[in-house]
């Protein structure tokens, strides 16, 4: 009988831990730095300043990156995401299109 009770404790606690990690992660909030899925200039201005290549921004988000350096399409797409980054890598401007 003490057997059966240890295991029992032991399975509680082994599913305990899943739960755990699974309800600190919620607490946690979006591993996205900004969670919009389409260009909103007033959500993505905290871009401004940041490393390009820190930047998590949610998969489905269109985006590009414009570099000091290098050409930019005419091709306008109101719901895509446009970085203005510098030399360096860091972004200077978001804008839509």
């Amino acid at each position: 009988m003490t057997t059966t009770t240890r295991i029992r404790s032991l399975s509680g606690k082994a599913m305990a831990m899943p739960l755990l990690f699974l309800g600190l992660s919620a607490c946690a909030g979006s591993p996205y730095d900004v969670d919009a899925r389409q260009c909103s200039p007033s959500q993505h201005q905290v871009l401004v300043g940041r490393n390009v290549g820190e930047i998590m921004l949610p998969p489905t988000l269109r985006k590009r990156e414009v570099w000091a350096s290098g050409a930019m399409t005419n091709d306008f797409n109101p719901a895509r995401l446009t970085m203005f980054v510098d030399a360096k890598g860091f972004v200077t401007r978001v804008a839509c299109g």
